[in-house]
């Protein structure tokens, strides 16, 4: 296999065996003679955890993250026609689908046999959330060799700086511009293109404009109201993991008490005979010093 097959390889086997496998595998290629191969895989990089179920998501749920992305394209096409019904209902979709896919890399993280808590979850939606607002961060997810998380902020483009292990090359950034005229955007027609005034133009500007913001903005609040939900769901994960322990130690200070009790029964039981045999030996003492003084007499 070349770098790139050897590296997606290793990247989708359970993390706590990626150091050793990849040491395998530079060895291996030292030993076949090539020693360039060996110097770059030794020098791969364990990924964070939240990349890791990423890549394994894409090696094992790969149609889901597809989803994903197709999702992407359906909204850049509802923002481009500015049809606001359609954009609420994608926006409410995508949110459910990214949750929903977050939480197979969970699932998908028990089947290559290495669990990962809760924890990790926000760092696949938001990295899922980068890939389907950025083509190139979309083609980055794919490769299935992600080191770290991405993250989408704003109009930027998503920063992808040693987000790749071995060779990777974004896409070219752009649309397509084929039928459409560069300079004011409206498509030619075999008529010519249509006249559109001053006034016309400034409106549809303004137009787009306030729906960029209204966008952006609700896209901020959707994303501070998801970090919110998300550090509950940790919190509530942890308070929960420390009820049952403390449930556990109240079951077993219940059945330790319980002995005691059972214990304490018992010697209540030894003190009650022990009490009787000592009055009887009294009784007896005193009935035998009785006999013994009235001999004597």
């Amino acid at each position: 296999m070349d770098l790139v097959e050897q590296a997606a390889a290793l990247y989708a086997l359970p993390l706590d065996r990626f150091t050793e496998e990849r040491n395998a595998a530079a060895k291996k290629a030292t030993q076949e003679g090539d020693k360039e191969l060996a110097a770059t895989l030794r020098k791969l990089p364990k990924p964070a955890s939240a990349a890791w179920l990423v890549n394994v998501l894409v090696d094992r749920r790969r149609e889901e993250v597809e989803q994903v992305l197709e999702l992407g394209a359906s909204l850049k096409e509802a923002q481009a026609s500015l049809d606001r019904a359609q954009l609420h209902a994608l926006g409410q979709q995508r949110q459910r689908l990214l949750a929903a896919v977050a939480r197979q890399s969970l699932d998908a993280a028990a089947d290559v046999g290495h669990d990962v808590g809760p924890g990790a979850l926000p760092g696949v939606e938001q990295t899922l959330r980068a890939a389907l607002a950025d083509p190139a961060a979309a083609a980055a997810v794919l490769t299935g060799r992600l080191i770290r998380t991405l993250e989408a902020s704003g109009w930027d483009p998503v920063d992808l700086e040693g987000a790749v292990a071995g060779p990777f090359t974004p896409p070219l950034q752009g649309g397509d511009t084929t039928g459409t005229d560069v300079e004011d955007g409206l498509p030619d027609t075999p008529a010519g293109r249509p006249k559109v005034s001053a006034r016309q133009r400034r409106d549809a500007e303004a137009r787009l404009s306030a729906a960029r913001e209204a966008r952006a903005s609700a896209e901020d609040a959707a994303a501070d109201l998801l970090r919110k939900s998300q550090r509950l769901t940790v919190r509530r994960d942890g308070l929960t993991a420390s009820l049952e322990d403390l449930e556990e130690r109240l079951d077993a200070l219940r059945r330790e008490l319980a002995d005691l009790d059972a214990e304490a029964a018992a010697l209540d039981r030894k003190v009650s005979d022990a009490s009787r045999s000592l009055a009887e030996a009294r009784d007896e003492e005193e009935s035998a010093e009785a006999d013994a003084a009235s001999l004597g007499g």
